[in-house]
């Protein structure tokens, strides 16, 4: 599945004023499905508050590749913007990316973490 970034400031702003929000200490996800549409797209933002550029460019890279490893398990016709909080840019990759995974399963853009756990285990066997 492809994944279409999003560039344009107004679809930022519609997405935080139409748009609903699941919310974690790590990150925000503001997101809106889009009928019709065969493909996600994803905007990635940190506000000054995280830090320096470096900070900031770590936050986005690290929330980029929880998003991407996530990406084969996710369903399509959704609107995703991840905003990155101040401890987005001190925590590991793999605390991201569960708070991701959760997230994502509460908008309904994912299936819940434990099933993919249980099928994860079944492979396996």
């Amino acid at each position: 599945m492809k994944t279409l970034t999003i560039n344009e400031n107004y679809i930022f702003r519609r997405l935080y004023q139409r748009g609903k929000s699941v919310v974690s200490p790590c990150i925000v996800v503001y997101y809106q499905k889009v009928k019709g549409r065969k493909s996600n797209r994803l905007g990635i933002t940190a506000t000054k508050k995280v830090g320096k550029a470096c900070r900031r460019n770590r936050a986005r890279r690290v929330i980029l590749e929880s998003y991407r490893l996530l990406e084969p398990q996710m369903g399509t016709g959704y609107d995703f913007v991840i905003v990155a909080r101040a401890r987005a840019a001190n925590v590991k990759m793999q605390a991201v990316k569960d708070e991701l995974e959760k997230l994502l399963s509460k908008t309904g853009g994912i299936s819940s973490p434990q099933t993919l756990d249980l099928s994860r285990q079944k492979d396996k066997s």
